[in-house]
């Protein structure tokens, strides 16, 4: 039995496909990547890396010169790989702005295609000089001041005339995209907005305009009454696996306040958040045998950021199946566990 359920947040369709959770190699392990013999991010290793962008010590405070260089808890370098250039200077004005249908034709220098040389911002958060390998080895202070990390690079990047959007995320362990075992989390700065950012931007104004609330406020709402989906609800959070789950076991961390803002909250529920997505992973491990997973940051592009109606949230899931070929067709995505039966077991576990 299946069923197709929309996600008014992306737009996208999702079948729930329970009867595909039979298959006997659905939750089949993937490839292990080859360990390193030296991690740069570990203690005692810091040459290794790009100089310093920030560094905290575990009381949360920054570290200086003073401080002894061994003695950080989180640390934050740029990128050596970025995706995008590395330094742009603070008064950089792109130059050109990505155009579209005839405009970007006029333009273009490869036929129907265009293409910008575009800075951006790149920078890796180091929650631990401890080699672990995920978010649940965290001790509650490198957890805190991960985050604290996390709040104040956004506030950083935010603040550069030239960005347009950052994306933060998670990717752990080799499935989910990670390429060093040692656990760490990017934030991505780009300088331009992608038709899948402006087109969630704009359905959310819609909605506002509509409903008097965000499309995250409004599911949140629905789904504390419907109950079914809930895994946990505290004080400032919904967590919730989404009636229209695109993945096994996908789960949202939704603000139950339509003013939050991760630039601006204060220490208490910045840590409520920490220790929710980590109870979430810890979650992941008990269920699923320490899977591959995800953590991001889904936040509007900052033209679109609006302090009464901000449409933000956590989302996290495990990397326990492969996308196929309808799927890249289509955009439509096959899940095999409902999202009310994940629930039940995430609760459980």
């Amino acid at each position: 039995m299946s069923d197709l359920r929309l996600d008014p947040i992306n737009n996208r369709w999702v079948s729930i496909a329970r009867n595909r959770g039979d298959r006997p190699v659905e939750f089949a392990p993937m490839e292990q990547a080859r360990q390193q013999i030296l991690c740069p991010f570990c203690k005692g290793n810091e040459e290794e890396t790009p100089p310093l962008s920030a560094a905290y010590l575990a009381d949360g405070s920054r570290l200086d010169e003073k401080s002894d260089p061994s003695s950080w808890s989180t640390r934050v370098i740029p990128n050596r790989y970025p995706s995008f250039s590395e330094f742009v200077p603070t008064e950089f004005v792109p130059s050109k702005e990505l155009k579209s249908d005839d405009e970007s034709k006029e333009d273009s220098n490869h036929g129907p295609f265009q293409s910008n040389d575009m800075p951006g911002f790149q920078e890796l958060i180091i929650p631990s000089p401890r080699h672990i390998t995920s978010l649940s080895e965290l001790e509650d202070d490198e957890l805190f001041v991960s985050f604290q990390a996390y709040q104040d690079r956004l506030t950083h990047v935010q603040s550069l005339s030239w960005i347009k959007h950052a994306m933060l995320f998670m990717n752990c362990r080799p499935a989910a995209g990670a390429t060093l075992g040692h656990v760490h989390s990017q934030l991505i700065g780009s300088t331009i907005v992608s038709d899948h950012l402006a087109s969630c931007a704009h359905r959310n104004k819609e909605h506002i305009q509509k409903h008097g609330q965000s499309i995250v406020q409004s599911i949140a709402a629905w789904e504390i009454d419907q109950a079914d989906r809930i895994v946990e609800l505290t004080e400032n959070f919904c967590v919730v696996c989404p009636f229209a789950s695109r993945f096994a076991f996908q789960v949202w961390i939704i603000p139950r306040s339509s003013t939050f803002d991760l630039t601006k909250c204060d220490a208490p529920v910045r840590e409520e958040l920490a220790t929710l997505c980590r109870t979430v992973v810890l979650r992941y491990e008990t269920v699923q045998d320490d899977p591959a997973y995800n953590l991001l940051f889904h936040s509007p592009p900052f033209a679109m950021l609006d302090g009464e109606f901000n449409q933000s949230y956590f989302e996290l899931f495990p990397r326990l199946t492969r996308a196929a070929g309808f799927e890249w067709g289509t955009d439509i995505w096959i899940n095999s566990v409902s999202p009310e039966s994940a629930a039940r077991r995430l609760r459980d576990g």
